[in-house]
């Protein structure tokens, strides 16, 4: 057995440490100065991983909060100070995007670091458990009874929902055995409004098991919260709060307030984990929004969050999304609130084709695209056709990064700002203004 010396951290809070074959190897729940007694296991015949036997630690943990912090896949950062968090994921991003492209992104902590998540996916597993899965180990989940980064109303029912299943544990899916059907349990609570929704997400077919009548009851009987929610998928998906829906009590949809603005969410659509904290973001755009500008696209729309929070600036909104669902959703909720507007929300994938799109004059740009980017062929019909105005939104600054870099000789940058939504956890989001460069 060796030792090693924790010597620095990386942008995602892990430790960095020089093993003894002098490869350097990156290790969670750590900081500089702990020592790590460690072994080689053989796995394979050419592998060997490294297994920490002990860790002794040489500085105080008093910061973290949660009882299963250092074994929940969760957050990485809660013994670091959040400052030393603020440094660590924003210098890499800001050097890396002053470097590349000669852009300036200005940074903005978070003011709130605990208790912010509105949504939380926990797995169900046999004994029963709710939890989440182990960093590194997909097959072993970490009970919780009660996560420091969502709300006080989301760990009540978390503690009600465990209640209920070690009265009915025979309900949960055995993945080996293939019996039983509960497999996770997701909880929405809204931060604006006193709206919140529980969705257990079953195996497909099982809505029919002799058992569910009973479990029905019991869920109808235990259960305070106004909205509980059953769906049902594939046995073998591990998707949750998605498949099937069947509405136990209350609606399918929870009601979210932003700016003013009133959002009636699915729920199996997705939403910003923490809107009070996304706010930085919508502040920047609506400051910057141009006075002259009379149409806006907006390009991975979703359920029109960015068209009906700035739908008052432009005469015309134009919305891109490829779920059907999502823009039934977006067309409804922006007739009811701009009924004299003149709108479209299509159904496209612009991962396949931008054919869709159309070049118009005075227009604005919104975008905000999956963790990969906006993708090849809306980089490329950014730089040839795009309009005068740009906001490019983003939750992963480096494949931003990578998007701007394709069109960004036909645009100026004009601002940006970098903001910290997931404290204790390397995620960011981040928000790009440009202005097309004059012919």
């Amino acid at each position: 057995m060796d030792k090693v010396i924790v010597e620095s951290l990386d942008s995602d809070f892990s430790g960095i440490v020089t093993t003894p074959n002098g490869k350097k190897v990156n290790v969670f729940f750590v900081y500089p100065g702990d020592e790590l007694h460690v072994e080689y296991v053989k796995r394979r015949p050419r592998q060997r991983s490294l297994r920490i036997q002990e860790t002794i630690r040489n500085h105080d943990w008093k910061l973290v909060k949660c009882k299963v912090f250092g074994e929940c896949g969760g957050c990485t950062g809660q013994h670091i100070n959040y400052e030393e968090q603020l440094n660590l994921k924003f210098t890499p991003i800001i050097n890396s995007f002053h470097k590349d492209l000669g852009i300036i992104i200005r940074p903005l902590p978070s003011e709130k670091i605990y208790e912010y998540r509105s949504r939380m996916d926990f797995s169900v597993f046999p004994g029963p458990t709710i939890g989440q899965r182990q960093r590194g180990n997909f097959r072993k989940v970490v009970p919780i009874s009660n996560c420091s980064i969502q709300s006080t109303w989301a760990n009540q029912a978390l503690k009600d929902v465990q209640n209920v299943l070690n009265q009915m544990p025979e309900v949960i899916w055995d993945r080996r055995s293939e019996e039983g059907g509960l497999k996770y349990l997701t909880i929405r609570k809204a931060q604006n409004t006193g709206d919140g929704i529980l969705i257990f997400t079953f195996t497909d077919g099982y809505e029919s098991h002799p058992l569910m009548d009973q479990f029905r009851n019991l869920c109808l009987e235990s259960l305070t919260q106004e909205s509980l929610l059953f769906c049902y998928n594939r046995p073998k998906s591990e998707v949750s709060a998605f498949g099937r829906p069947e509405i136990l009590r209350g609606k399918s949809t929870f009601e979210e307030v932003v700016l003013g603005k009133t959002f009636h969410i699915p729920f199996d659509s997705f939403f910003q984990p923490n809107p009070n904290g996304f706010l930085p973001i919508l502040s920047f755009i609506k400051e910057r929004l141009p006075k002259t500008s009379e149409n806006l696209i907006d390009l991975f729309c979703g359920n029109g969050f960015f068209s009906l929070l700035y739908g008052d600036s432009f005469t015309n909104v134009d919305g891109y999304e490829l779920t059907e669902s999502s823009i039934e959703i977006a067309s409804k909720t922006f007739q009811e609130n701009h009924p004299n507007k003149s709108f479209s929300f299509q159904i496209t994938n612009l991962f396949m084709t931008t054919e869709l799109l159309k070049t118009k004059e005075n227009t604005t740009l919104i975008l905000d695209p999956p963790r990969a980017g906006a993708g090849k062929l809306v980089n490329q019909w950014i730089r040839d056709f795009g309009p005068e105005y740009i906001f490019y939104v983003s939750c992963n600054p480096y494949s931003q990064k990578e998007d701007v870099s394709v069109f960004i000789s036909k645009y100026d940058f004009v601002d940006g700002i970098l903001i910290d939504p997931y404290p204790h956890t390397p995620h960011t989001e981040s928000v790009l203004f440009f202005r097309r460069k004059s012919v």
